[in-house]
């Protein structure tokens, strides 16, 4: 069922970069075949913000990114109309991922350039955890450990929820910092994180606010 929708949306996706200037009203924007400009800065209500950026050129999410992205959500049971509209992109922004919104829209930014190092399943958990930022109204906040750990569990909730196993949903923990830091804690404690939500699924959603 959740299917059919998916690949409708997948369709409108292809005619994302042009029409999203029309229907959503982006400010800053290049409405071309190869993507739309996304405004990243101190300004902008975001979580992992990539150092030394102001502007990137994101393009829709290839399909097997949107298919993860949507994969999740309806693990999660999120309305694709509210909870989930979302909208995954790809850009390079220095090896990271970013949920942002952006004149009212919400955005996950994931750089493929991560995959090769994490493969599949950690690129799932990547965006379940910016997903767990989006439905957890993380964006507009100041970042913190605490924001991240709640990101980790809603990630580890909605892998285990789409069916992937806990060694999937730590498939990205080796590129994770061992130290923490004033925005993100250290590895120890994301995995303790992830695994306690993958093992009790229910708490997922216990960030909400």
């Amino acid at each position: 069922m959740f299917r059919s929708g998916t690949l409708n949306i997948l369709k409108l996706l292809k005619m994302f970069a042009c029409s999203i200037a029309i229907v959503l009203k982006l400010a800053v924007i290049v409405c071309a075949e190869d993507g739309i400009q996304l405004n990243l800065d101190r300004t902008s209500p975001a979580l992992h913000m990539p150092a030394g950026k102001r502007v990137v050129l994101a393009t829709p999410a290839f399909e097997d990114y949107t298919e993860m992205f949507f994969d999740l959500c309806d693990a999660m049971q999120l309305a694709v109309k509210d909870e989930c509209r979302i909208y995954p992109m790809n850009a390079e922004i220095g090896l990271n991922a970013i949920a942002i919104i952006q004149d009212d829209n919400r955005i996950i930014v994931f750089d493929r350039r991560l995959s090769p190092m994490v493969g599949y399943a950690g690129a799932m958990m990547i965006i379940g955890h910016e997903l767990g930022h989006h439905y957890c109204h993380h964006l507009g906040r100041r970042p913190s450990p605490g924001l991240e750990l709640e990101a980790d569990r809603f990630a580890g909730a909605s892998m285990r929820k789409a069916g992937q196993s806990l060694d999937d949903a730590l498939a990205a923990i080796p590129i994770l910092d061992e130290r923490p830091s004033k925005s993100h804690p250290g590895r120890a404690e994301r995995v303790a994180a992830i695994t306690a939500g993958w093992k009790h699924p229910e708490t997922g959603k216990s960030c909400r606010r």
